[in-house]
């Protein structure tokens, strides 16, 4: 009985929820400390005005955008050490030297006591170790799925970036409900993202190493005992056999177009597409205005008219939580159906078109009374949700689909590495950007927001590929750096290499067998004897 989709990949959604631990922390540590910032338990420990809400003091808005920015800086610096080495050490242990830098961080954070600078340290260096995850569970998982299913399992780096940070607002509103004002209220919350971390350091020891990534580094069997392995197939399987000659002729054709160098690699057309392709994808996600909301909901959704703690955090666990289900959904029916150009260019519309109305309330319609929360402020609320929705359905996934998807063996970790650092440094400057333009600017900021999505729907219509069903190494022919006449006779000439070898193999243990069978001759005669 043929095995279904789920339960014959069922090793690659283990290799997956593993893997993606780093994303849910990404998404996790994130989220937390938007919230944990509008705590006044927190606010009172490390000195900061407890009178006002949102972005009204310029203080608090200067602690918030310190407190979650340096976190994207650590991110950024993460991000390129992973480049380099993702691809000296391999997948697997480069995400556990991160993992641990990451519970440093976390273990600082939540031994703070009263020092918004030890708050700061723990940022920089937890940002280190996430930055680098970002960087390279995109890459150890593109690398092990089949093609059919890719883009659903990679794209789940977002849904678990979404799950920990709605577990992360969830898990604020019931402390602010539940737990009387105290160190105890935000440092709760704080500690909790030290399990997964040691969950993601834990099970990367039962995990098995990038085929591609053995591949790159000449190790061919171990290579297709690691595919054979995730693929639930023999190692002599076809599908096995052609995948392994697909991947190791790819490699040889880098090999020989560039001497074995890889910067040349990254200068050639094709390759040079994909590297500005990935800049320029990771910039207009941070540029969507998600981020703004993602990181800052509780401010927002004060600034919006929703200004007691509890409702703004509530507010906020609900627009985590549409996320969650939006991108589930997309994932399940939607990315590997639909494609990614369409679904970037519906998601660019989409997103516009819910920041220009939330704009135009908030200018016509400011909330005014603290105490009650206007039908205004409701439909502002009703447009983020709506937002969101547009959001979880093309650019959260999609991007980090795109990114582990369009590039050669030779070049992932370092294509990934750029996207990633990419997205830290516009994720940075808009952290940093957002309360200051809320103080200053007001409804402007949705608006700058709005024109932005727009912008980003022009470039896809234009520049964007469909990878649609396509295998990774399939993606050299689509970007042009080899054409599909060249790639058939390589691979057959990787198979009848493989062929070849195996005849010489069989051959020498057919030798050995005759040979010691010679030699057990005399003495069958001598025992006839």
């Amino acid at each position: 009985m043929a095995k279904t989709s789920f339960f014959k990949n069922y090793r690659v959604y283990l290799l997956t929820s593993v893997a993606y631990m780093g994303s849910l922390l990404f998404g996790y540590d994130t989220g937390v400390m938007g919230s944990v910032l509008a705590l006044s338990s927190f606010k009172k420990d490390f000195g900061l005005p407890t009178e006002s809400s949102g972005f009204a003091n310029a203080k608090n808005a200067k602690v918030s955008s310190n407190v979650v920015s340096l976190l994207t800086a650590g991110c950024f610096f993460g991000a390129i050490a992973a480049a380099f080495l993702n691809d000296r050490f391999g997948r697997r242990f480069t995400l556990m030297g991160f993992s641990v830098i990451f519970l440093i961080g976390a273990a600082i954070q939540t031994a703070s006591s009263h020092s918004i600078g030890q708050i700061y340290a723990g940022r920089v260096i937890a940002g280190l170790g996430v930055g680098g995850m970002s960087s390279v569970t995109p890459v150890f998982v593109a690398e092990n799925c089949p093609p059919a299913v890719r883009g659903r399992i990679t794209g789940l780096f977002q849904e678990f970036l979404v799950i920990g940070s709605t577990f992360a607002y969830w898990l604020n509103y019931g402390v602010a409900l539940h737990i009387k004002p105290s160190t105890s209220q935000w440092r709760i919350p704080v500690a909790i993202q030290l399990i997964p971390g040691g969950f993601l350091f834990i099970g990367l020891f039962f995990l098995k190493e990038s085929p591609r990534w053995l591949m790159k580094q000449g190790r061919y069997e171990e290579a297709t005992a690691s595919l054979s392995y995730m693929r639930r197939e023999d190692p002599t399987n076809p599908e096995i056999v052609k995948e392994i000659a697909e991947i190791r002729a790819s490699i040889e054709e880098e090999l020989a177009a560039t001497e074995g160098v890889t910067w040349k690699e990254c200068l050639k057309p094709g390759n040079r597409y994909r590297f500005i392709s990935a800049f320029i994808i990771m910039l207009w996600q941070q540029f969507s205005g998600t981020n703004s909301i993602g990181y800052y909901a509780p401010q927002i959704f004060q600034t919006v008219g929703v200004s007691k703690t509890n409702s703004s955090l509530f507010a906020t666990g609900v627009y985590g939580t549409v996320k969650v289900f939006t991108t589930g959904l997309f994932l399940i029916i939607g990315i590997d159906k639909l494609g990614r150009r369409k679904s970037l260019l519906f998601g660019a519309a989409w997103m516009m078109t819910m920041m220009f109305i939330l704009g135009a309330v908030l200018a016509t319609h400011p909330p005014t009374n603290v105490n009650t929360v206007s039908p205004a402020s409701i439909a502002m609320v009703v447009m983020i949700y709506l937002y969101v929705i547009g959001y979880s359905a093309s650019w959260g996934p999609i991007p980090w689909v795109y990114l582990s998807e369009i590039f050669p063996t030779r070049l992932r970790s370092y294509g990934v590495g750029l996207g990633a650092t990419t997205q830290w440094l516009f994720n940075f400057v808009i952290t940093e950007v957002t309360p200051n333009a809320v103080n200053h600017i007001g409804w402007r900021t949705f608006l700058m927001f709005g024109i932005f999505c727009l912008s980003m729907g022009v470039w896809v219509f234009f520049f964007v590929k469909e990878t649609k069903g396509r295998s990774l190494e399939d993606m050299d022919i689509l970007f042009g750096t080899v054409d599909p006449e060249q790639r058939a006779e390589d691979i057959e000439r990787a198979l009848q290499n493989k062929i070849a070898l195996e005849e010489v193999e069989n051959a020498g243990v057919e030798d050995k067998m005759t040979s010691v069978r010679m030699e057990n001759v005399p003495a069958a005669k001598e025992e006839v004897k």
